[in-house]
């Protein structure tokens, strides 16, 4: 599935990584959640990128 708008996609993809990640300098008790999650975000930006389907 090809999406029209994949570029601003991944963008959002990687602003919900940046935000997670600025959020283990605030909750560094959460830092391993936050991490996962920043994983997630960055893998979705890829498939989304490569025009992978986004199905789950």
């Amino acid at each position: 599935m090809h999406l029209s708008n994949a570029r601003r996609w991944e963008k959002l993809c990687h602003q919900q990584a940046n935000i997670l990640q600025g959020l283990s300098q605030t909750f560094p008790e959460r830092a391993q959640a936050h991490q996962e999650l920043v994983n997630y975000w960055r893998a979705l930006a890829e498939r989304v990128r490569r025009g992978e389907s986004l199905k789950l």
